[in-house]
């Protein structure tokens, strides 16, 4: 796909646009652009438990002229007001003829609040009288808390309430929930008041005395106690610049060791800026060491532990620091499934997919206090540990997953292959409130008959093959590399298996296409979806079937310009902004990105991340949101829309615009040899890329690609560390290499660059 980047000549969406959001842990506060919080989703939540429903600031009883509110970043934001001076014209200049006193006047009582969150909440205060003369105002705060589930607050109805007591003692208000298994309550605290406050019918007034340009300060703290305990928040200051957290520091550290992108396309370049900032703010902080390090899912709605989502943000976004991976590794064999329980579709050995601490969940609402229903995380987790090894060398770490490595692959053949077959097939356990659908689309219609029927479970779904296939496969190699060379073998034969019976079962010949699954009776559900593009990047397809895999994704009725959509828009249940029926998933597009690079479809990965990429020009900030509407990109269309509710940031669509820089530039580390190999091939429209100080176990590298007017793409090691082997060699898999091109290119290794 010819010609230059383009960034669209149109206005950014933002998601949730009325509204402000800053988070931090399981920390959350949201209110509407004006600062406040007043209504529909705004509040200060933790857990996805609203702890303060209401915050409102008044200046004599009136709302204060609202300036501006912005955020400085992802944990905190500034609002700034304005009020009159209370004296009127006498505040004024003597000799000014205008009987109001003018702006002066008008605009004098400046009131700035700046807004803190991490483990609850700091507010600084300030006050400024820009008049001529002392001011005495009347401050009051408009508190109020519900302990509304967030799920609850975005639908507007409540299925848990109980009474809420206030109470109000030597400065500081307390909020109890009195539900008999939610002892929450909040406490706001008034530090260094200039003057005692007092609580007024629902209100804390404070009456304050404004000496011109002297600013007078104070602090509002917000601790949520959660199930009885109390958590005081992370921060206790008057700048921006001056916070020093364990969280702070654990944040700093992990951004030390990023690799330096430049990309000769700012468009490329903003995208990446921005992917990497929003990952470093999504850190839940929960464990300890490495652990601290695993994301949510996203926000304003998915601020929890997401299995298969960590999963697939960790691994798409290794390239930046294994860090994540490591730790997202080590929280998922911390809730390793250890016992059989329908009720939350737990089985030993099961990867959990959710775990969410919201009162719908505390109260047992529904399964997600701790769920296992998914079939994408047990293999993913098998990957990732791999994944992990291939990036860092480090043996001992591996070695220590031994355990559950073998618990989750005895899951997968045991539970995860419910008929004996050798093919996965889901179901849940637990009813009517358990996922229905349990492959990497979740939603409850994800898998229809060509005309629209529902499939029945249980479901042997396209993309859980492939899942398992590059799960045996990788951790076959692992355990070669380790020295357990019979299981490794085994692994990998059985991996083969699979691939070989996967190609006959699934094949849908007069399509040129796989079939998105097997239904109950093992009949091909043959309806057109973005599923098989999975396979491509496990490698489970057979490389003669691969160009017409990826060019059905790339069709018209797939591919929408954006990018690959979720469902045919052909199929009569295509909807461009249903959840799984038509929308546009960029972390499942950044995996098949990287299928395409695998099989050397070059051309289709071009396409396919110019949409990606330019899609980021129409969001705010330059940030992929979690799914965009699958309209098609056409006169009409100037812009596709999004999923209702996405969330912004979503983790893996972060990820995905750093595994589309992976994919473009080739790059296969495997530091237990310290080699990095390499298959370049840049696009026209990104000419020339700069990654510096990338991390291969304990060397680093920095590589300069280029490509030349006849479309060859060059590489040059700037410098590196370590001595790290860099070998320019197409996948094993590309369609476009044979013997004598890989042989060239090894002797093209030797030669400078």
């Amino acid at each position: 796909m010819g010609g230059p980047l383009v960034l669209q000549d149109v206005n950014r969406l933002k998601m949730f646009p009325e509204t402000l959001v800053a988070y931090q842990g399981h920390s959350i506060c949201i209110t509407g652009v004006h600062g406040h919080v007043k209504q529909g989703i705004e509040g200060f939540y933790q857990h996805n438990t609203r702890f303060l429903s209401r915050m409102i600031a008044r200046v004599d009883g009136c709302d204060p002229h609202f300036v501006s509110a912005n955020p400085v970043d992802a944990y905190s934001f500034i609002a700034y007001y304005l009020c009159p001076h209370p004296g009127g014209r006498e505040a004024g200049p003597p000799d000014d003829p205008d009987p109001t006193g003018g702006e002066i006047v008008k605009s004098a009582i400046e009131l700035q609040v700046n807004r803190f969150v991490g483990n609850g909440m700091h507010q600084d205060v300030c006050l400024t009288n820009h008049a001529l003369s002392e001011a005495e105002v009347e401050l009051e705060w408009e508190f109020d808390a519900d302990y509304a589930d967030l799920t609850e607050a975005v639908e507007g109805k409540r299925t848990q309430f109980a009474p809420v007591e206030v109470a109000w003692q030597e400065g500081e208000l307390r909020f109890a929930y009195r539900h008999p298994e939610l002892p929450h309550a909040t406490l706001v605290r008034f530090l260094h008041p200039p003057t005692p406050p007092e609580y007024r019918d629902g209100r804390v007034v404070m009456r304050l005395k404004l000496p011109p340009r002297v600013p007078v300060e104070f602090c509002i703290t917000v601790h949520p106690v959660f199930c009885g305990e109390r958590q005081d928040p992370l921060y206790d200051c008057y700048s921006f610049r001056s916070r020093d957290t364990d969280w702070d520091r654990a944040r700093m550290a992990w951004g030390a060791q990023l690799p330096t992108l430049h990309a000769s396309h700012p468009l490329v370049q903003s995208a990446w800026d921005r992917a990497v900032a929003d990952l470093g703010s999504l850190f839940l902080f929960d464990g300890t060491g490495a652990e601290r390090y695993t994301p949510a899912a996203g926000v304003p709605i998915y601020q929890a532990l997401f299995g298969r989502d960590t999963l697939t943000t960790a691994w798409q976004s290794s390239l930046l620091n294994p860090l994540m991976l490591k730790g997202t590794i080590e929280t998922m064999a911390r809730w390793l499934g250890d016992r059989t329980d329908d009720r939350y579709d737990e089985q030993p050995g099961r990867i959990i997919h959710q775990r969410q601490l919201n009162p719908l969940s505390l109260l047992g609402k529904n399964p997600f206090l701790h769920y296992y229903g998914d079939y994408a995380g047990p293999p993913m987790f098998l990957t990732c540990i791999a994944w992990y090894f291939m990036q860092t060398g480090d043996r001992e770490f591996v070695r220590g997953l031994m355990e559950p490595i073998e618990r989750v692959l005895a899951w997968m053949d045991r539970d995860g292959d419910r008929d004996g077959d050798g093919f996965y097939e889901y179901a849940t356990r637990a009813g009517a409130w358990g996922t229905k659908n349990q492959g990497w689309k979740d939603s409850g219609q994800a898998v229809l008959y060509p005309d629209g029927r529902m499939v029945q479970n249980p479901i042997a779904s396209v993309e859980i093959q492939g899942y398992c296939f590059v799960a045996k496969q990788l951790m076959g190699q692992t355990f070669l590399a380790l020295g357990h060379v019979a299981r490794g073998v085994e692994l990998i034969r059985a991996a083969d298996d699979l691939k070989r019976r996967f190609n006959e079962a699934y094949w849908w010949p007069e399509e040129g296409f796989y079939a998105q699954a097997l239904d109950p009776e093992k009949r091909q559900v043959r309806t057109v979806t973005s599923n098989p593009g999975h396979c491509l990047s496990c490698g489970i397809v057979d490389q003669g079937k691969a160009a017409a895999v990826g060019g059905r994704l790339m069709a018209p009725d797939m591919f929408s310009g954006w990018g690959i959509r979720t469902l045919s828009s052909d199929h009569p249940a295509f909807n461009p902004f249903a959840y799984h029926l038509g929308s546009v998933w960029p972390p499942e597009n950044a995996s098949i990105a990287l299928g395409l690079k695998r099989y050397g479809l070059n051309r289709l990965l071009h396409k396919l991340a110019r949409g990606l990429f330019e899609a980021t020009g129409i969001f705010y900030l330059h940030r992929l949101p979690e799914s965009i509407g699958g309209h098609p990109r056409d006169a009409f269309h100037p812009h596709p829309g999004i999923y209702p509710q996405s969330n912004a940031p979503q983790a893996w669509s972060s990820s995905a615009v750093i595994m589309l820089v992976h994919a473009l530039l080739g790059l296969r580390p495997y530091a237990p040899l310290n080699a990095l190999l390499i298959d370049p091939d840049l696009p026209e429209w990104l000419p020339e890329v700069t990654l510096e100080h990338l991390p291969l176990g304990s060397s680093r590298v920095s590589l300069r690609l280029r490509r030349d007017a006849s479309g060859h793409t060059d590489y040059q090691i700037l410098e590196s560390s370590g001595r790290p082997h860099v070998l320019r060699q197409p996948p094993a898999n590309s369609l476009r290499a044979n013997l004598f091109d890989r042989l060239g290119d090894l002797v093209e290794t030797l030669l400078p660059h």
